[in-house]
């Protein structure tokens, strides 16, 4: 329970010592104290959760009293703050929570630049208590949107700010997440659907790549791979007997390190080899060796590890992806024409965010679904974490129900109209003893 005390008049004054000259009280006798004078006058003390004691001083009682009250109500509610940890400033807290942060190096510099570039740069100086207000919240996401900032971007940083208010809310400096609050409401952008590239534009762009890469990019749209799942494939990966590859690592640039990972979600997984990329491989690898290439294990300063990889560029290293897509890629997209060639005078060639070589990966799932492989089965081959993203991703190419309807029917019609030229008869209506089945949702398909 909370107590306000008179810090400037002791509580239990002697008999033989002197009133105070300046305050007077009808129920008890006023000793100054040493601090008579000094500071706040009324002091309110109680023990927190922890069972440690806390003082909060008021220059009046009333003050103190409803303070009193306030910590009385929270410590019974268990949402209690330590009033002086609520005073460090958000940029000092979310240093905190960045350096007690355990994730991969590669999330981990980009925690540092969202933190650092949109976060720190805009609340950095404001104290953690006073982020309580939603409000103050919402004007935030709000200079986000005006500074031009994609939609998926700013609730990539939204995200990493709610984790660090709700972190702050568990090591109770925060009664509450006001990133949580449901008047904070983020932008919303009409999400693009994936158009897979058609099989003309994967041939095109796949001759138009370097010839120590083609096969490479035959590998990514044959089996569905990732850049740097690509970049990091190596002659142990490949099962030729038994027909399998095994997707065992990338190469990804951890700021611009180039180090072998796991593939994205720690992933590993294996995909079927079709026939035609098993005689490609080969091929490539009778023209280009394997290349043993060594490289630290997921960190700049990991382990070194080294695998006989497939596809290394002419200075016989690992492929760079920043320079792989600014050269070798967009070379071979305008070879396609799917971006139009350099202009004269032009330093770069056109920006194509739409076909970058995860185009290739799309194919592939179009192509899957097209012949009426499963979304679980596909989810597993392309190392989704959960069926439903990549149902969500590419339920508009599941070929629709309405055309497989009147399939269906077409030929039931069919059947049955050259069984009655068979027998001279008219057909025979049939009834049924159970009700048509109802339509099964996507996400019940799935299941079953």
């Amino acid at each position: 329970m909370a107590d306000v005390y008179d810090r400037w008049h002791k509580s239990h004054p002697k008999p033989t010592e002197v009133e105070c000259g300046e305050h007077k009280s009808r129920t008890k006798r006023m000793v100054p104290t040493a601090d008579h004078g000094i500071g706040k006058r009324w002091q309110v003390r109680y023990r927190d959760l922890d069972g440690r004691q806390r003082k909060e001083n008021f220059h009046t009682k009333a003050e103190a009293d409803n303070r009193a009250a306030e910590v009385d109500v929270e410590i019974r509610r268990g949402s209690y703050v330590v009033p002086a940890e609520t005073k460090q400033t958000l940029g000092a807290y979310a240093q905190k929570w960045l350096d007690a942060n355990s994730v991969g190096p590669t999330t981990a510099l980009r925690y540092e630049a969202t933190v650092r570039n949109h976060i720190v740069e805009h609340l950095g100086r404001r104290e953690l208590r006073s982020l309580n207000q939603p409000s103050i919240i919402q004007g935030w996401v709000r200079t986000l949107q005006d500074s031009g900032l994609e939609v998926s971007t700013i609730e990539g940083i939204f995200d990493i700010l709610s984790g660090i208010l709700g972190a702050a809310v568990e090591d109770g400096l925060l009664p509450k997440n006001p990133c949580k609050a449901k008047s904070v409401k983020l932008p919303t952008a009409t999400k693009k659907k994936v158009i897979p590239w058609s099989l003309e534009r994967v041939r095109a762009v796949t001759a138009g790549l370097p010839k120590r890469f083609q096969a490479g990019g035959k590998l990514a749209f044959g089996c569905g791979l990732r850049q740097g799942e690509v970049f990091g494939f190596a002659v142990e990966d490949i099962d030729f007997k038994g027909g399998w590859i095994h997707v065992n690592r990338q190469v990804r640039l951890v700021g611009t390190k180039p180090v072998f990972a796991l593939p994205k979600g720690n992933k590993i997984r294996s995909v079927p080899l079709p026939a035609q990329l098993a005689a490609a491989l080969k091929a490539h690898m009778k023209e280009f060796p394997p290349v043993a290439v060594t490289l630290p294990w997921a960190k700049p300063d990991g382990e070194p590890t080294t695998f006989r990889l497939l596809f290394v560029d002419e200075k016989r290293r690992a492929y760079n992806r920043s320079v792989f897509n600014m050269g070798a890629w967009k070379l071979a997209l305008a070879a396609a024409g799917v971006i139009p060639p350099r202009e004269r005078g032009a330093r770069y060639l056109q920006a194509a965010p739409e076909d970058g070589m995860h185009a290739l990966r799309h194919a592939y799932a179009s192509v899957l679904l097209d012949a009426g492989e499963s979304i679980k089965a596909l989810s597993e081959f392309l190392g989704h974490s959960d069926p439903g993203f990549t149902l969500r991703t590419y339920t508009h190419l599941l070929p629709s129900s309405e055309t497989r309807t009147r399939k269906a029917i077409d030929d039931a019609f069919t059947e049955t109209e050259a069984e009655a030229e068979d027998d001279g008869d008219p057909p025979v209506a049939q009834g049924t003893s159970m009700p048509p089945p109802k339509p099964m949702c996507p996400q019940c398909a799935l299941a079953a």
